[in-house]
């Protein structure tokens, strides 16, 4: 009880790593254990995980210049406006900042002369297609997954603490590309994850029915599942 308690009052136990093993050996410096936790984060995103042909497929294709201009007038293609910024702003949740410690309150404190500096920057990232490298860092935490070694740095799960500033900038864009898909339908009826007002609850339910209507009809009825190796860490 104690410890949602303290969960629900942002009051989190500090939990150190002491010790790590690399090629069999204890490493407990703490310098060197960053080595070895980016040295694993590294060889899980590596290319040598792909097979030939894909990087053949991926070399190729990251080769193709992308065209932006466009004769047709697409109203997802215009300007961000100050609406867009408000609103994500009175959305957005509390998270912690990135390297440039500027906080999502920070932002929503902000007189609005400052949030006009702001949409002009994000407009100008926005039309001219060149992400400001500042805001492409980020601070790596390490946490470890639940019920494996603390000691093997393959079972850290790499989570990023990017700028706010880059995440107000992609809820933007990511309202708006939302808004179309959903429009368009471009999105599968089946999938309910990262969908508004649905849930993986959704697709047991389908599940659930489908197996009862297979008993009353004296049906098989085949599932397939997919345990996708490392996929929250390669993504």
């Amino acid at each position: 009880m104690w410890d949602n308690v303290r969960r629900a009052c942002g009051i989190y136990p500090e939990k150190r790593i002491s010790c790590l093993r690399k090629n069999g050996q204890e490493v407990r410096i703490i310098s060197e254990m960053v080595d070895v936790l980016a040295e694993a984060f590294v060889s899980i995103c590596s290319a040598s995980n792909y097979t030939e042909p894909f990087l053949m497929h991926k070399n190729r294709t990251e080769r193709l210049k992308l065209r932006f201009q466009t004769t047709k007038h697409i109203s997802y293609n215009t300007d961000l406006t100050i609406f867009e910024l408000h609103t994500a702003l009175s959305v957005i949740k509390h998270t912690s900042p990135g390297p440039d410690e500027v906080t999502y309150s920070m932002l929503q404190h902000l007189s609005e002369n400052s949030l006009l500096i702001i949409l002009y920057m994000f407009n100008r990232i926005w039309k001219e297609h060149v992400f400001p490298d500042c805001l492409k860092h980020a601070f790596i935490i390490p946490i470890p997954k639940p019920g494996k070694d603390p000691q093997d740095p393959l079972n850290y799960r790499p989570i990023a603490l990017t700028s706010c500033m880059c995440k107000l900038f992609e809820l933007i864009v990511n309202v708006r590309l939302v808004h179309i898909l959903e429009k368009n339908e471009n999105i599968s009826p089946f999938q309910s994850g990262f969908r508004k007002s649905r849930s993986t609850i959704d697709n047991l339910m389908s599940l659930e029915t489908d197996i009862r209507v297979a008993f009353l009809k004296r049906k098989h009825l085949v599932s397939i599942f997919i345990d996708i190796y490392k996929a929250y860490d390669r993504t």
